[in-house]
């Protein structure tokens, strides 16, 4: 499987299974433990507490603690919807790690579902939370992570596209 592919969807493909294997085995191992108990949230809660009072003292940025807060605000909102977000995570997840498989069995599908998951990894939390509750930073550096893996993925579609029975006979 991996004898003619191209170097850089080599590259690209093992740092894609690497991140989506990892976030589809914490999926299943937190679909399977459940939501935390509400002692763990509690303690969750007095953490970022503190944090953001040591952050306070230093006198950080408003936009800082905006930041800080609205994450706050996301990490409640993830356990108070923790099988929704997490089931759909893993499902986003598993797109993922289906979508390498595919392009390195030379399946141009693959791509296009490589596309899809990068934008539903990079908005899935809106489906819990309010737009005006997700931090813009969050949203944007992920779309450019994306953009930027999409890109360098479209740099393989010849190779995706080449008929497989030119390849075998070179």
């Amino acid at each position: 499987m991996f004898k003619r592919l191209p170097q850089l969807l080599l590259v690209l493909g093992i740092l894609t299974l690497i991140n989506t294997g990892i976030a589809s085995l914490s999926g299943l191992v937190s679909v399977v433990s459940g939501p935390p108990s509400a002692k763990e949230i509690k303690e969750q809660d007095l953490e970022m507490a503190q944090f953001i009072k040591i952050l306070k003292e230093y006198d950080t940025s408003p936009e800082a603690m905006e930041l800080l807060e609205k994450l706050q605000f996301i990490t409640k909102a993830i356990n108070d919807n923790y099988v929704l977000f997490t089931g759909v995570s893993l499902l986003i997840s598993l797109a993922g790690l289906i979508s390498v498989i595919l392009m390195f069995r030379k399946n141009i599908y693959g791509f296009h579902l490589y596309i899809i998951y990068s934008l539903l990894s990079s908005t899935s939390m809106y489906l819990i939370i309010s737009p005006a509750d997700v931090p813009s930073a969050v949203i944007v550096v992920n779309l450019l992570i994306s953009g930027l893996f999409i890109f360098l993925y479209s740099r393989n579609l010849t190779w995706l596209k080449s008929d497989n029975n030119t390849d075998e006979l070179k």
